[in-house]
């Protein structure tokens, strides 16, 4: 697997999603021109930051200080420093309200609209079915689920195919896009048990919206990196075992 130099600099400054970087540092663990690459890189980012770090961390000249402040003050908008501590008081909130309270409120949302539209019978229409106590794939999601491969998805499913990973329980788990809902499913015997579901998405923003959502919550339940696409076929034709 390979990764542009974009990639490989996002990951080096901590900016990748998860499981980038969980495909990234699976891909470091066998390819030694890779590991060597991002090891030129971390040490090119530490050069540079304990050299400039002297002049960072220098006092500013009081001279220049009056100099700047007593020039920007009649402009100087007060109410700045409020609204930014406002802000990151809202964002330390915002963490605290992480992805599993967040995944349980729009999985409400979305069963919400699924059952409202088809109902939980199981009929070909339905992409849910119940069975002892907990919900399955049905109809075109469940045929997506065991049948479609992320690496040649239809034009006509109903579904597409996101990521294929085992999960920290040993099974087999697929993520899914759908008009109506998304989610994640993990094989249990022969049937997809739904573990999570969000709101779908046909197309633009809002279908993106949900795939990244979903890529965070795989990220926290897989063991490794996603599958590739031999592996995936050769899971699927080995019944997801």
């Amino acid at each position: 697997m390979t990764f542009d130099q974009q990639t490989i600099m996002a990951y080096v400054d901590g900016e990748c999603d998860a499981v980038t970087t969980k495909r990234i540092e699976k891909a470091m663990a066998s390819d030694a021109m890779l590991a060597e690459q991002i090891g030129r890189e971390r040490a090119l980012r530490e050069q540079l930051a304990s050299h400039y770090a002297p002049v960072i961390s220098e006092e500013i000249p009081g001279r220049l200080t009056a100099m700047l402040t007593s020039a920007a003050e009649p402009n100087v908008d007060h109410s700045f420093t409020a609204r930014k501590a406002d802000q990151i008081h809202a964002k330390r909130q915002g963490r605290g309200f992480g992805i599993v309270q967040w995944g349980a409120m729009a999985a409400t949302l979305a069963l919400g609209i699924v059952v409202g539209q088809y109902g939980l019978g199981g009929g070909s229409d339905s992409p849910f079915a119940q069975q002892g106590g907990a919900l399955i794939a049905s109809g075109t999601l469940e045929h997506a689920l065991d049948k479609q491969l992320a690496s040649a998805q239809p034009d006509d499913s109903d579904y597409r195919i996101g990521l294929t990973f085992r999960a920290k329980a040993g099974n087999i788990c697929r993520s899914f896009t759908g008009e109506a809902v998304s989610g994640i499913g993990c094989r249990e015997g022969e049937n997809w048990k739904m573990v999570n579901t969000l709101p779908g998405g046909a197309q633009g923003d809002y279908r993106q919206a949900s795939s990244s959502a979903l890529n965070a919550i795989a990220a926290e339940m897989m063991t490794d990196a996603p599958v590739d696409a031999d592996t995936e076929r050769t899971l699927r034709d080995s019944g997801w075992d």
